[in-house]
């Protein structure tokens, strides 16, 4: 069986629980370090490590099982009865911490965690069941692998000692305690927050200058929803992008975008993430979808020379056909359609299969340069080739409708618009020509009923 832990906190990514969880017991005393290691990803030739431990502790009337894992940041958190599985935000792998025997099984049901950011420490905490009779060990090495995306701190204080550690003092314990993210059976702790007062709050913190804050604001506000949603997220993306967290962000403005297409900053901060990953011309592409604005164009002025670069280095490492068909679309986005169909016939020749993805790509770039010289017969030809071998490709369907239509070739156009609204029932070109090509050809059908009657 499989649970996840769930945090009122809304930078945790989880899952709904469907067990409860309960608060840490207070008066936990003498500590036993039963196993600790340090957890790396195997192969990486060192980097970042990630300390854990796992304890045996006395509470007031019975005994319990304390995992404590090194970590900046809250990670997202999986147990099961068999293993703890951790993986660091905004990353996709997961890693699995192998627990003693003696451990195991772990009660889901019962297991507690709590993250403190002052101490780095994810702990999670579950009983000692009768079955677990093996002795505990201290200090044992552990073989692992990395948690890339959770931050390390300094080995946990057991880990450096197997000593037992000392009784701590309630007043201690409970200060420490304060600054706790906890995982409780009721999430909400505090009153009710909606997602504008999510909104104003991580206003504030960005004044202060305090961003991760900010962002955990943010995110609160989207998990409440009801709020503006593309404001929350262009919000979090130029948090995101503070706090060097950039594909976070670039996502989030492509949402911010999607949802208010007329909204400048989130392409402004989508196209700086896009930038800071290395991807110049991704950015460009992205900040050309931005309504006008002075900004806007500011920046674009900037990342053209060093999308053109980028664009030239990498055409510069492709070979053959691919190369003829990359120099072709740069040719066409320059509207330079006669060099570009030249270059996009030259890949034809190039290619290994002249049936395969890449050649049926090229054709219906061909159209395209066909379409805009208004060379109908042509484009007819390669969508025709390339429907007859991939009768679901949108782009060559409706670049065929559109050029049947001139050829006054009505009829076929009709089946053609029909298929693409199959395809796209919104699709505004087609709808226009199906209702301005119906009747039209209800009447051909007609006049030939009457001429051959």
């Amino acid at each position: 069986s499989r649970g996840w832990l769930k945090s009122r906190d809304p930078q945790i990514q989880s899952r709904p629980k469907p067990f409860s969880i309960r608060a840490m017991c207070k008066g936990n005393t003498g500590v036993e370090v039963a196993k600790a290691g340090a957890v790396k990803r195997e192969g990486d030739g060192g980097g970042q490590r990630v300390e854990w431990q796992l304890q045996e502790i006395e509470q007031d009337v019975s005994t319990a099982w304390m995992l404590v894992v090194s970590a900046l940041e809250p990670p997202d958190v999986e147990i099961s009865a068999e293993a703890v599985r951790l993986r660091g935000c905004g990353d996709p792998d997961w890693m699995t911490l192998e627990l003693p025997r003696h451990a195991l099984p772990i009660e889901e049901s019962m297991t507690s965690c709590t993250h403190s950011r002052r101490r780095g420490q994810l702990v999670l905490q579950w009983p000692r069941g009768p079955c677990h009779a093996e002795p505990a060990k201290a200090m044992e090495s552990v073989v692992a692998a990395e948690l890339p995306a959770v931050e390390v701190v300094e080995a946990v204080e057991a880990v450096a000692s197997a000593a037992p550690a000392a009784e701590v003092p309630a007043d201690a314990a409970e200060a420490d305690r304060e600054d706790e993210i906890r995982l409780p059976e009721e999430p909400h702790a505090e009153p009710e927050v909606d997602a504008e007062e999510w909104r104003a709050r991580g206003n504030e913190a960005v004044k202060a200058g305090d961003f991760q804050e900010a962002l955990r604001c943010y995110s609160g506000g989207i998990t409440q929803g009801g709020g503006d949603e593309a404001m929350l997220r262009s919000n979090r993306a130029h948090c995101f992008g503070k706090l060097g967290r950039q594909r976070e962000a670039a996502d989030d403005a492509a949402r911010c975008v999607e949802l208010k297409p007329s909204f400048f900053k989130g392409y402004l901060r989508g196209a700086a993430a896009l930038r800071a990953l290395g991807q110049p011309e991704e950015a460009l592409a992205f900040l050309r979808r931005c309504p006008a604005h002075a900004e806007a164009g500011a920046l674009t002025v900037e990342l053209k020379p060093e999308a053109e670069a980028a664009q030239m280095k990498r055409i510069g490492a492709l070979n053959g056909a691919e190369r003829m068909k990359e120099e072709g679309n740069v040719l066409f986005k320059k509207g330079q359609f006669e060099a570009a169909l030249q270059k996009y016939s030259s890949a034809l020749d190039l290619v290994d299969d002249p049936e395969g993805p890449l050649a049926l790509a090229v054709r219906n770039n061909r159209a395209a340069c066909a379409h805009q010289i208004s060379d109908h017969h042509a484009v007819v030809r390669d969508c025709s080739f390339v429907l007859q071998r991939d009768p679901g490709n949108f782009k060559a369907l409706v670049r065929r409708m559109l050029a049947l239509e001139p050829l006054e070739r009505y009829e076929a156009a009709l089946v053609d618009a029909q298929a693409v609204l199959r395809l796209d029932p919104r699709h505004d070109v087609a709808n226009r020509m199906q209702h301005g090509l119906g009747k039209l050809v209800r009447d051909l059908q007609r006049q030939r009923q009457a001429s051959s009657s």
